[in-house]
């Protein structure tokens, strides 16, 4: 890619996580306000990951066989599409509100899931490895913007159009998104890896070698569980945000996305320290600090007895996560062999998200009974005790295993 189509597909990325920022501004927002139900919208979010999580292993092996253009081209109309469908279907059909909301996004979460594991599986065969850091902390800071615009944008939009209406915006961005593919077509369509056809057999043959290829990596399986107990974490907390801020502490709708921008802002300010901040210190320095600072937001959000001390823990619990994912991204790439990308980061993924919807779970059976706050409570003190298990493994980031030709396409 020439350096300004670089920009164009790093901007179109980040217009597609706006438009995912609208989703998750809105679906909680109207389930709770169709039902009232801390625990509706804790099964939403089930349904949401779920799919999700079942379809990364087949995102995976896609990622390896099939082109970029193709595979971001069909994510973004799909999207555009639902988002529309969505849209038409409240309207028609409000009574079905949570149904269709149930539906949206559970399909969008599988388009979702095959953009996101095209995105990495992409920029490695145009970065090398010691730019690593820095490329992954571009793209982490894009989507860390959309999440500082998305909130304040959809506060705005909701508040002239309506909420629902959030829906139709979001199927108008990702139809430009999907357009913006489909003018990088030839570039993108340079990135095929393996012109093998894609069948059941073969794409369980190919997560059994991803499967094979993480466990051969210590190091890497120590982070694929401390990311489970984050995203248990994590899940928990964006399950009840909209609950505890319009239920709990009885806020108007803007005060969510207030916090959403709060979160959104921290993001973006880390974002422009992560480069200068994996100069100073190592990858198993930053994941350790940062799942510190993560378990200290969910205790504050489980303690909080105002809704400014909610919104500090919120922040803290989600505004840092974006640490984590980009030393976590690169360790993956350097540790991972080049031909097996794609298979072993969708197995990883799979086992990383899995702890999402077994949140949504939790919240859906528990909240009701014991508050959305002891909950999250639960939550951080089962991870504290899982991730202690796994410093051996962890630690073992300590020992580079960098493998060859980190990026076979970059001269």
């Amino acid at each position: 890619m020439r350096p300004h189509q670089i920009v164009r597909f790093v901007g179109g990325r980040g217009v597609a996580a706006l438009a995912d920022q609208f989703l998750l501004f809105a679906i909680p927002l109207l389930v709770f306000k169709t039902t009232g139900s801390v625990a509706a919208s804790g099964l939403v979010f089930l349904v949401e990951w779920l799919p999700r999580v079942i379809f990364v292993p087949v995102a995976g092996v896609l990622a390896d066989r099939v082109d970029g253009y193709r595979l971001y081209l069909t994510a973004d109309t799909v999207r555009a599409f639902l988002a529309a469908a969505a849209f038409a279907a409240v309207l028609a059909w409000p009574g079905a509100t949570v149904v269709t909301l149930s539906v949206l996004a559970a399909s969008m979460s599988l388009a979702s899931a095959q953009a996101y594991i095209a995105m990495e599986t992409t920029l490695p065969r145009f970065v090398p490895a010691e730019h690593m850091v820095r490329a992954q902390s571009v793209i982490q800071g894009t989507e860390q913007a959309s999440t500082v615009l998305g909130p304040a944008l959809a506060v705005l939009l909701a508040t002239l159009l309506g909420t629902t209406d959030l829906l139709l915006v979001t199927g108008v961005l990702f139809a430009l998104t999907a357009l913006n593919v489909l003018t990088l077509r030839g570039s993108l369509r340079s990135a095929v890896t393996n012109a093998e056809p894609t069948t059941v057999r073969g794409v369980l043959a190919s997560v059994a070698e991803g499967a094979h290829t993480l466990f051969k990596l210590p190091a890497m399986v120590g982070l694929v569980g401390l990311t489970m107990m984050v995203n248990l974490m994590v899940g928990v907390g964006m399950a009840t945000s909209a609950a505890i801020t319009t239920g709990t502490f009885g806020k108007p709708d803007r005060y969510f996305g207030v916090l959403s921008f709060a979160e959104g802002v921290l993001s973006l300010l880390i974002f422009f320290i992560i480069p200068r901040l994996s100069r100073r210190i190592s990858s198993l320095v930053a994941i350790l600090g940062t799942f510190v600072i993560i378990c200290l937001g969910g205790l504050t959000i489980s303690q909080a007895n105002t809704f400014t001390q909610f919104a500090i823990g919120y922040t803290l619990l989600i505004g840092t996560v974006g640490i984590l994912n980009v030393f976590i991204r690169a360790e993956r790439i350097r540790r991972i062999p080049r031909e097996h990308l794609g298979k072993t980061i969708g197995l990883i993924v799979l086992l990383n998200q899995v702890s999402l919807p077994i949140s949504g779970f939790v919240v859906a059976i528990f909240a009701t009974a014991h508050g959305p706050q002891a909950v999250l409570l639960g939550a951080v003190l089962g991870s504290v005790l899982v991730a202690v298990l796994l410093l051996p493994l962890v630690l073992q980031l300590r020992y580079p295993h960098a493998h060859p030709d980190p990026a076979p396409n970059h001269r």
